[in-house]
């Protein structure tokens, strides 16, 4: 016999030895649980679910339970929380909402892997493990039976024709409904909405002609001016939520008279809405599900375990194991016949009113977390018009340290600045930097008046290349006189913001309360001008910077190193009250 035959049976051995270990081992720490009983004081993994996923997993929890099960010597109890992706992924960055949300969570399933990709951009240190898909649902058009029959058959609608669909003053009248008027396909906030999110990525792959799109396909003409066409094409009064859109939508009483012919949803949400298990009441007219010829995006639903102060390496190994539960068949054919689909799971809801549960077309890939966010930015920009943003930005000595990657903390920030420049379309900038004694005494500079950013690029280019770290942080006067001059430059009808980026020195004259002071007496109830904080590094006073940006209705973003700072910036303008 060979020697590469005997490594191979003793590679062969070890592998099946791990395997049986690991199924004597899972059998064991169900017998050790079934003696234990796992009592009410058992350890307690929180997950939090995006409302279209919660119904089974919170069953397969139950079933979990059921069957007592034991980790590393613990009991261990499953207690799922519906959360949506948004609230959780701003308290997860930044404080978690305990009274809106529930105890802070062990591990999250979101819609999208969009979502985990910007928490990992933001602060991969979030993340205990990589996420994993545990079901999926690809995007649809949700739209009247009547506009279903048509782009089914007649249109045979693919994603890559949307824009110039949309686009087209002559509607419906080319398919022989010119009583329907424009053919107009709602998409809420694509920075909140997966649905959206990918819809647009979808429609830029065919002008692109590759897939994902990139940062660089973005700033090709044709990429562009598709992007702007598409936001342009949005119908008017659109809601911020897709679940709101199709809700709006199911109550039209017919195609002439609806708000918009069709939205970008979610499978899954598409089924909840006409069945009304989404929280409303159910549809008075279901909506009629058409599915895409050619590569369709997917949302897949991944599994992540979450890092924090109280979770140990039980809850962490715990959640591995519930992922993997989620991940059997049994668990499949749950998630499939609540209106999901599961690998290798058929079973389909059977009342299932207007929806067709046909394959999709593979081929799509989502874009990175910055392009991503790069394109919600220009969405909201283009849809909404363009708002009056100041950008402060710390220019001391300590903005020269590691920001991530060997790069510097100032020269992460620089990049983000260059990239929001040139991809704003509408509305005004300008750029103050701050740091002791920067010009004739003061802490801070005005480097580019803040005005319409169409024709301030160049000169926005020029300063933030010579932004350069020095001296010491001058924090609360600095902000102070910011905000002072925004609300003298305010600009009525647009949201009007502050936005700086610290890496938190507050060293100064001035105190946080003679800062908040200053503050009230030159605020103005009819000028509201929120202060947005982003702060680098791990330990960031965030108390008090949290005071200061809340007492203006702003927010503080914190980030453990300056890489997720793009996401931070374009989180901050895009935002919206």
């Amino acid at each position: 016999m060979s020697v590469g035959v005997i490594v191979l049976g003793l590679v062969s051995l070890l592998v099946l030895g791990w395997a049986g270990w690991g199924w004597v081992s899972d059998r064991l720490d169900r017998a050790a649980a079934t003696e234990q009983g796992c009592p009410a004081g058992a350890e307690v993994l929180r997950v939090a679910v995006s409302p279209s996923a919660e119904r089974p997993v919170r069953e397969a929890a139950n079933r979990w339970n059921s069957g007592p099960t034991v980790v590393d010597e613990h009991c261990v109890r499953v207690n799922i929380s519906s959360a949506e992706s948004a609230a959780a992924y701003a308290g997860l960055t930044g404080e978690w909402n305990t009274r809106e949300l529930g105890d802070r969570p062990d591990a999250w399933l979101p819609e999208s892997s969009l979502w985990t990709d910007r928490l990992a951009a933001t602060d991969d240190a979030l993340l205990a493990a990589a996420p994993e898909p545990v079901a999926s649902s690809p995007v649809v058009l949700a739209t009247p039976e009547p506009a279903a029959e048509v782009l089914t058959r007649a249109a045979r609608f693919r994603w890559a024709e949307l824009t110039a669909l949309t686009s087209d003053t002559n509607g419906w009248t080319r398919f022989g409904h010119a009583d329907w008027g424009r053919l107009t396909v709602a998409l809420p906030a694509p920075l909140t909405n997966p649905a959206s999110a990918l819809a647009v990525q979808s429609a830029l792959v065919g002008v692109a002609q590759e897939s994902p799109v990139t940062q660089n396909a973005l700033a090709r003409q044709p990429v562009s001016s598709a992007l702007s066409a598409l936001a342009r094409a949005q119908p008017s009064e659109v809601p911020d939520t897709t679940r709101a859109a199709l809700a709006v939508l199911g109550e039209s009483p017919d195609m002439a008279d609806a708000p918009y012919g069709a939205v970008a949803t979610l499978e899954v949400d598409l089924y909840r809405r006409n069945l009304g298990d989404d929280g409303r009441p159910a549809a008075k007219r279901p909506l009629w599900e058409v599915v895409a010829d050619g590569p369709t995006p997917v949302a897949d639903f991944p599994f992540v375990a979450l890092t924090g102060p109280d979770v140990g390496p039980v809850r962490t190994e715990a959640a591995d194991r519930f992922r993997a539960f989620l991940q059997e068949p049994a668990q499949q054919r749950e998630f499939s016949r609540a209106g999901l689909r599961g690998k290798d799971a058929p079973d389909r809801p059977t009342a299932a009113m207007g929806m067709t549960w046909a394959e999709v077309g593979p081929g799509f890939a989502r874009s990175d977390p910055n392009t991503t966010q790069r394109i919600a930015t220009t969405w909201a920009n283009a849809v909404e018009g363009g708002g009056i943003v100041t950008i402060m930005v710390d220019v001391s000595r300590t903005m020269g340290g590691d920001g991530g990657d060997g790069r510097s903390r100032l020269d992460w920030v620089k990049d983000a600045l260059k990239g929001y420049t040139d991809y704003t379309v509408s509305g005004s900038l300008g750029l103050w930097p701050f740091s002791r004694s920067l010009e004739k005494g003061k802490p801070y500079a005005v480097a580019v008046p803040t005005g319409p950013v169409t024709n301030r690029r160049a000169s926005l280019h020029v300063a933030i290349d010579g932004l350069t770290p020095n001296g010491a942080t001058d924090f609360y006067e600095s902000v102070v006189a910011g905000y002072r001059s925004a609300v003298q430059g305010y600009v009525p009808g647009r949201r009007n913001q502050l936005v700086v980026v610290t890496d938190g020195g507050a060293d100064g004259a001035m105190s946080l309360s003679q800062a908040k002071a200053a503050l009230r007496r030159v605020s103005e109830k009819d000028k509201p001008v929120p202060i947005d904080v982003i702060a680098i590094g791990r330990d960031p006073d965030r108390a008090a910077l949290r005071d200061l940006a809340t007492s203006t209705g702003g927010t503080l973003t914190v980030l453990p190193d300056a890489r997720g700072v793009v996401g931070a910036l374009g989180q901050a303008v895009t935002v919206r009250d």
